[in-house]
């Protein structure tokens, strides 16, 4: 849980889907931040400065609001015609029962945030704790992500049980892994 001097605002976690109004806020916090802070994505393909994909109507979009402030976001992705964006991106098997499988993805903390071990880590947190709690909820029994190495050793430490299902390549800028964890 979070330290009670974190924050001079009491962070709220919000779920929201992509026909709430505000879901343009989060399209360019996106973008700020994969396009714009860490160069994950290239910028020029949203000339609108709102970063969106197909996944956004079969996801639910959370974030972690501070104040007035967007203090970190990620999104639990539902199986679409038996598939997931992972399984376009990496050689892994699928789940046989993918009715019951998610994906976690754009996983991300506000630079604001972010400098801030503390915050980052508390911010993390409640962003973890809602992801499992809407897949639980959902009747998720595993949960796939794309994850950098230093993201998976962080979520092992903090005993999330997420395993590497295949090697790592070049992706969203960086050198991700992917992985999965089941959900008990």
């Amino acid at each position: 849980m979070l330290p009670p001097l974190l924050f001079k605002t009491k962070p709220k976690v919000e779920r929201v889907l992509v026909s709430d109004p505000y879901f343009n806020e989060i399209a360019k916090f996106r973008y700020k931040t994969y396009c714009e802070e860490l160069n994950f994505l290239d910028k020029n393909k949203y000339p609108d400065k709102e970063e969106t994909d197909g996944y956004d109507d079969n996801s639910i979009h959370i974030v972690v609001r501070i104040g007035k402030r967007l203090g970190g976001y990620a999104r639990v992705i539902f199986p679409r015609e038996g598939t997931l964006p992972i399984f376009e991106h990496f050689d892994v098997l699928k789940e046989k029962d993918m009715e019951h499988a998610c994906e976690i993805s754009r996983f991300m903390i506000s630079k604001v945030f972010r400098n801030n071990h503390e915050t980052r880590r508390g911010v993390f947190g409640l962003l973890v704790e809602e992801i499992l709690e809407a897949a639980k909820e959902n009747h998720i029994k595993v949960t796939y992500a794309a994850v950098e190495e230093w993201l998976l050793k962080s979520l092992v430490k903090r005993k999330y049980n997420f395993q590497e299902i295949g090697d790592g390549k070049h992706h969203m800028g960086a050198v991700t892994y992917p992985t999965k964890l089941k959900i008990v």
